[in-house]
């Protein structure tokens, strides 16, 4: 396991603004970035073979959450080994994979849970997001949908963001006029 946390990596890279340019990072870490043939069941994978790592995306999914899944991958990257070289498990030949889909989001395998976090923690740094929440007086559905463009990510990884972090109440709804 990697000790690069998503800060690190940020500084790494230099990046100090928002959105966070993950094009930048990809470069920096030589990952290339490709698109996935049209599959609705699959939003992205991580892919290392023979000493090259991509990242895959799908093109049809919203930009938004193209970003969140690249970030994903990004945490497989450097929380499960991706990082190191190393191709000890072995798919269709030399490939070491892990696809990102519908399951991944749900909550139950520690990886998952973790690539996720990563993402989240990459995409909305702590120190700017609570730079960027001391503007409003409270938070609504509107802020958050505000705050949530600002770092190009959907509302709902917003709102867990902030949740995780401790500034919003895990009991807050979106739907109510708050």
């Amino acid at each position: 396991m990697s000790d690069m946390t998503p800060e690190r990596v940020l500084a790494n890279c230099g990046i100090t603004t928002r959105p966070v340019d993950l094009d930048k990072i990809l470069r920096r870490y030589r990952i290339l970035k490709v698109n996935l043939p049209a599959n609705d069941d699959v939003f992205g994978a991580i892919i290392r073979q023979q000493g090259h790592t991509l990242i895959a995306v799908n093109p049809n999914q919203h930009p938004n959450r193209q970003r969140f899944t690249i970030a994903h991958e990004l945490g497989h990257y450097f929380n499960d080994g991706y990082d190191s070289g190393d191709d000890s498990e072995h798919v269709d030949g030399d490939f070491r994979f892990h696809w990102r889909n519908d399951t991944s989001s749900k909550g139950v395998d520690w990886k998952e849970i973790a690539a996720n976090r990563f993402a989240a923690a990459l995409l909305m740094p702590e120190g700017s997001l609570k730079a960027d929440l001391a503007r409003f007086f409270a938070l609504n559905r509107d802020n958050i949908q505000h705050l949530a463009a600002l770092y190009q990510v959907s509302r709902l990884a917003m709102q867990f963001r902030l949740t995780n972090l401790g500034v919003l109440s895990p009991d807050f709804d979106p739907s109510a006029d708050q």
